[in-house]
């Protein structure tokens, strides 16, 4: 509702070359990969990282369903206003920090998932564009739909995301007895 409504309001942000304005939309996008990703904290966190295979395979059906519920209500929502290319955009963003998400969750604790992704905004923001004014081929928010090198890091933040879920402290204690 609040892109809907709201998604086309920006903030400016201090730049190194100039002031940047980003959208609610991406910000929005920000806090719905984070929310994703947190829905596994629970109370009971230190008792379920000892969880069987059971678990672990309901936690990551609900992963990903949260991740496919908000992809699609964003990508949905962004469509309707803003058109395919703009739906295209913040589900890359959504996507990028979703995989941030799961890494940081897996770092710093399951309630913690937003610390990577908002840690993003500032290089995002104020980094994002070099001294003739171009943009850098990294800046996911502000770069157009069809930019590879953007997808490209979309995919890689996915994967570390999925390599930060499988990486369990048992298979962390088991791979480091292999490398022995």
């Amino acid at each position: 509702m609040l892109q809907l409504a709201f998604g086309a309001a920006g903030m400016v942000l201090p730049g190194s070359y100039g002031d940047s304005t980003l959208q609610l939309r991406m910000v929005v996008a920000l806090v719905l990969a984070a929310l994703a990703a947190g829905t596994l904290h629970s109370a009971m966190g230190g008792w379920e990282a000892a969880a069987g295979p059971r678990l672990r395979r309901a936690e990551r059906r609900q992963l990903l369903a949260a991740a496919a519920l908000v992809t699609a209500l964003s990508g949905a929502a962004e469509s309707a206003v803003a058109g395919a290319g703009g739906a295209a955009a913040v589900v890359r963003a959504l996507l990028t920090w979703w995989g941030l998400a799961v890494l940081s969750g897996r770092l710093l604790g399951r309630q913690q998932s937003w610390v990577l992704p908002t840690a993003t905004v500032f290089p995002l923001s104020y980094l994002g564009w070099d001294a003739t004014g171009a943009l850098r081929w990294w800046n996911w928010l502000w770069a157009p739909p069809s930019s590879l090198p953007c997808w490209a890091l979309a995919a890689v933040s996915l994967l570390l995301g999925a390599l930060a879920w499988w990486l369990t402290p048992w298979r962390l204690r088991a791979l480091r007895r292999r490398l022995r």
